[in-house]
């Protein structure tokens, strides 16, 4: 098929997600065909194609027949939507990563009502976050109910094409095209919009959702008067421990995946610093764990490795399984048969963490009765604590080799960690290294192709 048309790519199964390859390799923000340029649009049988509108693309989901017909040349119709303004205003946090942020907008946007809406993201804030971090945002576009969540064009956009290996002339002309149409950040300052929401970055505290619904928002600190941390429970699991039993409220699935996570370096080289944080302390995941990591795209091995801490995720248990989606869509595979059987007899109150966008009860996983989405380095914690009994800010996560309490606080690294080892250890050649081959047809002499146009 790839060598039959001119205009077809295939992408074999096993190589990412295709929310994330639209971001880091397929779309070229501004397109150009012909000797005309224009931008860049997408439409996807996916509800969370808008990932890209991080870029500036006007992407959506739509249904397969709809997509169907526009592969085949016809228009796609739909009504004229109304378009929101979110003022991003403030900056976050220390210590607070892009998944908290986007579970405290989803819950607020879900307040707002901005179903059907094409929310554009505006203001100090949104320019002060990258393009993980707005991809992180858009992704979960379908999860507060809009049908696009849109960015502006700016430089974060230049510098993340430059990062993913984009060609040169490519970067360029999407910097002379926005600035020359008004597509600029700069340039829309003065933009109008009927309805204006406005969130400050800087009342995002460290986040999950749950216990079901990825609005659900749950902060850290609330795990006690929401009553999902129990002193007594978790007491009581500890003694159901020391008997060999899995205690209430067991975590059997802990999973770093899907592209709204996985796309954001920061995310996955905050997990990566937990885990070696964990394991020079000696502190292990419960047995009962089953634990995975699924990035979208290939290049988070390679920058994982670059810093030495894919084999600090893989002494956790956290080895990659697979570059797709997973847990979130309820494919995590069979629990150990002992595990689900004493589940069953016991008629266990069993639990799963993600760093996915969807936590639908019975989703995750039959045999885990509810599910709580979290941040990609809050996933190895819960893996580490084994239960969602356990106040993941207070509690004692496990002891070191000379017998000192370590908390959250002792493994959770500074921003500064982070970010450094993203500007050291992501680089634009590996985003090379995995998507020419991806999209290369090899040697097809012109007697092959292309068959079709």
């Amino acid at each position: 098929t790839k060598t039959a048309f001119k205009n077809v790519d295939v992408i074999p199964a096993g190589n990412g997600i295709m929310h994330q390859i639209n971001l880091e390799k397929m779309s070229p923000v501004i397109q150009a065909r012909g000797g005309v340029a224009f931008p860049d649009t997408c439409v996807g049988t996916d509800s969370h194609t808008p990932h890209v509108d991080a870029l500036g693309v006007i992407a959506i989901g739509v249904g397969g027949l709809e997509a169907e017909t526009v592969m085949l040349g016809r228009a796609s119709m739909m009504r004229l939507p109304d378009i929101v303004g979110v003022e991003l205003t403030g900056k976050r946090q220390p210590g607070i990563t892009a998944t908290d942020i986007v579970l405290a907008i989803t819950e607020f946007l879900r307040a707002e009502r901005v179903v059907g809406a094409w929310v554009e993201f505006f203001g100090a804030g949104a320019n002060s976050l990258t393009i993980g971090d707005r991809a992180t945002i858009s992704n979960m576009c379908p999860e507060y109910g809009a049908t696009a969540s849109m960015f502006y064009i700016d430089q974060q956009t230049i510098d993340y094409l430059k990062l993913t290996g984009r060609e040169p002339e490519q970067v360029a002309l999407v910097e002379h095209y926005a600035k020359t149409t008004g597509l600029w950040a700069d340039a829309l300052v003065t933009a109008e919009y009927e309805r204006v929401l406005s969130f400050d970055l800087s009342t995002v505290v460290r986040n999950m959702a749950g216990p079901s619904n990825p609005h659900r928002r749950l902060p850290t600190s609330a795990l006690h008067e929401r009553g999902i941390a129990d002193e007594a429970k978790l007491a009581a699991g500890k003694v159901e421990e020391a008997q060999g039993l899995m205690p209430d409220g067991a975590v059997i699935i802990a999973a770093i995946t899907s592209c709204t996570n996985t796309s954001n370096p920061r995310n996955v080289v905050a997990a990566g610093l937990v885990a070696k944080k964990a394991n020079a302390l000696g502190l292990l995941r419960k047995p009962w764990v089953k634990t995975s990591f699924a990035p979208g795209s290939k290049v988070a091995k390679l920058y994982l490795e670059e810093a030495g801490l894919l084999t600090e995720l893989e002494q956790l248990g956290f080895g990659i399984v697979g570059y797709a989606c997973t847990t979130c869509n309820g494919m995590s595979g069979a629990l150990d048969p002992l595990i689900q059987q004493e589940i069953i007899d016991r008629d266990l109150y069993s639990t799963a963490v993600l760093s996915g966008n969807r936590n639908f009860d019975g989703r995750i996983h039959p045999y885990a009765k509810q599910a709580f989405l979290a941040s990609p380095p809050l996933v190895v914690a819960y893996a580490i604590a084994g239960t969602m009994r356990f106040d993941i800010e207070q509690d004692v996560l496990g002891h070191d080799q000379q017998g000192n309490p370590v908390t959250l606080k002792d493994l959770w690294p500074s921003d500064e960690e982070i970010d450094a080892i993203v500007a050291s250890s992501v680089k634009p050649e590996q985003f090379r290294q995995v998507y020419i081959p991806m999209f290369d047809l090899g040697t097809v002499t012109q007697a092959e192709s292309p068959l079709y146009d």
